[in-house]
């Protein structure tokens, strides 16, 4: 796969000591879209993650048990009485607050959003906040964290 976003990525291969990037077959990718978009595409930057980094990442900023995490978040969500009307990726999570981005916008590079439903409910914190970053950004920062020892 031809790279647009996540070259940094590949030239890390291991951001942490431990762990060394390990990607998804297109045809695990193809599965992935499948089961959570219908067969539609992923937008172009995540396509990238998934190719490079999709079994383990080392990023410290996506969480790759998606099954897992969109159980959780669809559970946080009936428990606090929301619902989501648009198609949506779950990425990562702290505690019950959710890293996501939306599939239906026509974006190579998905904007992050952060859903807190267990926030939202309490009134503490708004529903769904648009953290104002790319996908790709977030990993490239991360990166850029890893390397030079910044906390993430």
């Amino acid at each position: 796969m031809e790279l647009k976003y996540l070259q940094k990525l590949k030239d890390n291969p291991s951001l942490n000591p431990r762990i060394k990037i390990e990607g998804l077959g297109k045809d695990k990718i193809q599965e992935l879209e499948s089961h959570y978009n219908r067969g539609d595409k992923f937008p172009l930057a995540f396509r990238e993650y998934l190719f490079l980094a999709g079994i383990r990442s080392g990023t410290g900023v996506v969480d790759n048990d998606f099954e897992e995490l969109r159980e959780d978040c669809e559970e946080s969500l009936e428990n606090c009485g929301y619902t989501m009307n648009r198609p949506y990726f779950v990425f990562d999570r702290l505690d019950s607050i959710y890293s996501i981005f939306f599939l239906d916008e026509d974006k190579e590079d998905p904007d992050i959003y952060i859903l807190d439903p267990y926030g939202a409910y309490e009134e503490l914190e708004p529903f769904l906040k648009d953290v104002k970053y790319t996908f790709s950004k977030m990993i490239n920062d991360a990166i850029h964290r890893k390397l030079n020892n910044i906390p993430l």
